[in-house]
């Protein structure tokens, strides 16, 4: 089998940085906490990475934080319409060119989807105003890429219209003809299939279907990273969300192949394996858990 490149997610922090590294994880994909990076998080990003030998190739958008309450949802295409978020996501660029100046090499951002393709169409908002708000901080940041992830149907207070991974490779698609190719789409395992799972109770139908969901996703643009985790239940408590495959659980191992054979079938990006610990600052057993069940279905992973 291929090799596939593998990052491990953490904050910015020397503290969930290092047992990462410790356990052999040094592609990391940072994930941001705070609206706006700090100076010791800058300071903490080249340590680690001149020091360590840490490979930062993905930076994801932080948390959204509303009058000190953090939510779930995340930075999303349509938020950059607000002056606001628009200033957090260039700040979350300027840091990641930070580190593309430092790696010599170039650093992808994660921003979510959260609409469906068919309001796209019929607003063409990102056309007209998201997509020119975009190009202008990446004329600024020439070694920065976008790559854009399906969020969830179900939001912490109310639905969301997108459905499936047609939306976010559309959304993409239309974020090209302005900023000239600089975006790709993701696929987050999690997410969808929450997004199955909750229309499954709405509708009685089951849509689960792997091959579609990748075909989908590469359907108007390729495929730039793969969230990799698992589920149970619909996915809104914590503990059900961004959960390990054990090789030691049949259903996980089963669900985790048809993941990995429509993998092999539609993409050649890097993976992050984005899964929740009971403790960030201890050994990442839920990672490695996820990396040992790859390894027993025969891949070979590059960990960095």
């Amino acid at each position: 089998m291929k090799m596939i490149k593998i990052n491990a997610k953490s904050a910015p922090k020397f503290e969930q940085i290092m047992p990462r590294v410790n356990a052999g994880f040094k592609n990391i994909e940072i994930q941001l906490l705070n609206n706006f990076v700090s100076e010791d998080e800058y300071e903490i990003t080249k340590k680690v990475i001149e020091e360590n030998n840490v490979n930062i190739t993905v930076v994801h958008t932080p948390l959204i934080e509303i009058e000190g309450e953090v939510l779930l949802e995340e930075v999303a295409l349509i938020h950059l319409l607000q002056d606001k978020y628009y200033e957090i996501f260039c700040d979350t660029c300027k840091y990641a060119q930070f580190i593309a100046d430092i790696e010599k090499s170039r650093v992808k951002i994660v921003i979510h989807n959260t609409w469906s393709k068919e309001d796209w169409e019929m607003t063409n908002i990102i056309e007209e105003k998201i997509a020119p708000k975009i190009k202008r901080v990446l004329s600024e940041y020439k070694d920065i890429d976008l790559v854009v992830e399906n969020s969830t149907t179900v939001g912490e207070k109310n639905f969301k219209s997108i459905i499936d991974m047609e939306d976010v490779s559309y959304s993409v698609k239309e974020l090209n003809k302005v900023i000239g190719n600089r975006a790709e789409t993701i696929i987050d395992t999690c997410h969808t299939m929450m997004n199955w799972e909750a229309w499954k109770r709405i509708s009685s139908t089951d849509i689960t279907n792997w091959d579609e969901a990748f075909l989908k996703s590469t359907k108007y643009e390729k495929l730039g990273l793969m969230h990799l985790n698992n589920v149970r239940d619909l996915g809104i408590k914590k503990r059900d969300h961004g959960i390990p495959f054990d090789k030691n659980i049949e259903s996980d191992m089963e669900r985790l192949k048809q993941i990995m054979e429509a993998y092999d079938k539609y993409a050649e990006c890097e993976i992050t394996i984005e899964v929740r610990e009971e403790n960030y600052e201890e050994m990442p057993q839920n990672l490695i858990t996820t990396k040992d069940a790859l390894e027993s279905l025969g891949y070979k992973l590059n960990l960095g």
